[in-house]
């Protein structure tokens, strides 16, 4: 009897566990990044026009990032900035976009990738603190 019990409740844990969510690879982030964000494919690759970074890991669900959110069509977007904390709702990839290199405000877009390939872009001022801490990796095409 113990064993049918067992086994009944084993089944019913195993039923209601979420299955593991597959996920896109970084070099699929890559591509949606450099070749529907970027247009890699209609440029050279010129440290003098565009540099992007990603982070060779995954963010995950429920880590906050502070970032200094922009209006990329104001006329001085630097000095109308808003520090803003978000809420990763689940696991990406990270990306940085420097727009405008040797700039020394680094104004850019963060660009999160998630597992169903769908992204969100943030413009702000400088990249997050992975950059400062040289864990991000220049791409070039």
């Amino acid at each position: 009897m113990r064993k049918k019990i067992f086994l009944f409740l084993s089944l019913l844990l195993f039923m209601g566990c979420p299955g593991n969510k597959k996920c896109i690879s970084l070099s699929e982030a890559e591509e949606i990044v450099l070749y529907e964000i970027v247009r890699a494919d209609t440029m050279e690759w010129d440290t003098t026009k565009i540099r992007v970074y990603e982070l060779p890991y995954m963010l995950e669900a429920g880590d906050t990032v502070k970032i200094a959110k922009i209006d990329p069509d104001e006329e001085y977007p630097e000095e109308n900035y808003k520090d803003t904390v978000f809420t990763l709702r689940e696991d990406c990839w990270y990306f940085y976009i420097d727009d405008i290199p040797g700039l020394e405000m680094m104004i850019g877009r963060h660009v999160f990738v998630y597992c169903d390939k769908q992204y969100e872009i943030i413009y702000s001022i400088g990249p997050l603190h992975y950059y400062r801490d040289n864990e991000m990796i220049e791409i070039k095409w």
